[in-house]
């Protein structure tokens, strides 16, 4: 019975490994505990905003390694070339060929396209920039190929005009100084340099008319506004409403990276990023809109469903290891529940049949004691005994079933006493 016992315990021992086998290869392995992140320039918003993510990922064990770069372009390519896992990218400055390889996680927040000019012009239309000194930004920046599509569509390029390759503070001292006469800047609304250029009264920003058709051309750009006095209501700042072009800054990611990291990347931004911003579109990030790379399948699932039940009660990478470990649960609790409703009814049909196993022979002996000769009877006594003596050493039976045991026992001291007098006949 204990060896019968043990063969059934060691296939239900094998077929639990083979589940738990079976339900790993759907597991992803654990996350990495370090990631690194390509941004801007170091005086950028994109390494303020990276700083800002690394605290909170430190705080949830995880290690953010800071990549600046000279702009989104430059970013883009680190990001294609593997040497960083994210990157903080402007839109509009992949191409189809640049983007295979990778996948939009979110859309943190507008990054509008600023054209400051000097006092002493008066520009309405971008095309009245034509033959004029501008600063379209640095090499490796988001915003030279935006300011140039949008000079292009003007007809504006470096035969008619004056084209200048500076970074953004040296843009901003040019501009102060009166040595250019406009400058473009794809920037953050909270960066100094734009709330500096707004309060002072020798530069002027540019309210883009015809913002719905460019927007119409250009798909990454969106229309945007700024009411009057929203930067400063003691002094008016603007002194109008003013309409903006807008691309988005974007949070990219490679094609294959892991499940949980992007769910962890998302999850900080959203703490980073959820603070409404001076425009007036209400629009609320991270988000899935405003995106030229495609959404990842699972940060789309993360923007629609938010944090698991787990995430909002527990430290990130316990969540993420809880889940992981319910993959491999559930199946198993799918196999044990069946083996232990089972288990019952088995373990009493192998004690009953314990027990049966002896009334058989005892019946046997009943239903051909009184046709036996005399001389088979001591034969038959013997062999008797020494299965009363097995009954009473050998079987382990529990309480529960000690009636049962019993009952065998005085059955077969009455078949012992049949056959005594038999003997004595």
């Amino acid at each position: 019975m204990q060896k019968e016992w043990f063969k059934l315990g060691f296939g239900a021992f094998v077929l639990i490994l083979l589940v738990l086998g079976i339900s790993y290869q759907f597991i992803d392995p654990a996350p990495p505990k370090k990631l690194s992140i390509a941004t801007g320039t170091t005086s950028g918003s994109y390494y303020k905003f990276a700083q800002e993510y690394k605290k909170l990922l430190e705080k949830e064990k995880f290690e953010l390694l800071i990549v600046p770069t000279q702009g989104s372009v430059e970013a883009l390519k680190k990001l294609q070339n593997k040497e960083v896992d994210i990157a903080f990218v402007q839109g509009g400055v992949a191409n189809e060929e640049e983007v295979k390889t990778l996948r939009s996680l979110a859309s943190i927040y507008f990054e509008p396209l600023w054209i400051f000019y000097s006092e002493k012009f008066d520009f309405k239309y971008i095309n009245e920039l034509k033959g004029k000194k501008v600063s379209i930004g640095s090499e490796g920046s988001g915003t030279k190929p935006l300011a140039l599509e949008i000079l292009k569509q003007n007809s504006i390029d470096k035969t008619n005009t004056t084209l200048l390759e500076l970074s953004n503070e040296a843009a901003q001292q040019a501009l102060t100084k009166g040595e250019i006469d406009v400058l473009f800047s794809v920037i953050s609304p909270s960066s100094k340099m734009v709330q500096s250029l707004l309060s002072n009264p020798k530069v002027k920003l540019l309210n883009i008319q015809r913002a719905s058709a460019y927007s119409k051309k250009l798909h990454y750009l969106t229309p945007v506004s700024i009411g009057e006095g929203v930067v400063s209501l003691e002094n008016n700042i603007p002194s109008s409403n003013i309409t903006l072009l807008s691309t988005t800054a974007t949070l990219v990611g490679q094609k294959d990276l892991h499940p949980d990291l992007i769910r962890l990347i998302l999850k900080t931004a959203k703490q980073v990023h959820s603070t409404p911003s001076l425009f007036e579109n209400n629009e609320i990030f991270p988000s899935k809109k405003y995106l030229q790379i495609p959404l990842h399948v699972d940060a789309k699932h993360y923007l629609e469903k938010g944090d698991s039940f787990l995430e909002k009660i527990f430290p990130f990478w316990i969540a993420s290891s809880i889940d992981r470990l319910v993959i491999m649960i559930i199946p198993l609790l799918t196999l044990l529940i069946p083996i232990i409703k089972g288990a019952l009814p088995l373990y009493r049909w192998r004690i009953r049949s314990s027990i049966y196993k002896w009334y058989k022979i005892l019946h046997e002996i009943d239903l051909k004691l009184e046709s036996l000769d005399k001389s088979e009877l001591p034969k038959i006594k013997e062999d008797l005994e020494k299965m009363a003596e097995d009954i009473q050493k050998s079987s382990k039976i529990p309480l529960s079933y000690m009636g049962e045991y019993y009952d065998l026992r005085v059955h077969a001291n009455l078949i012992l006493g049949r056959i005594e007098k038999l003997l004595q006949k």
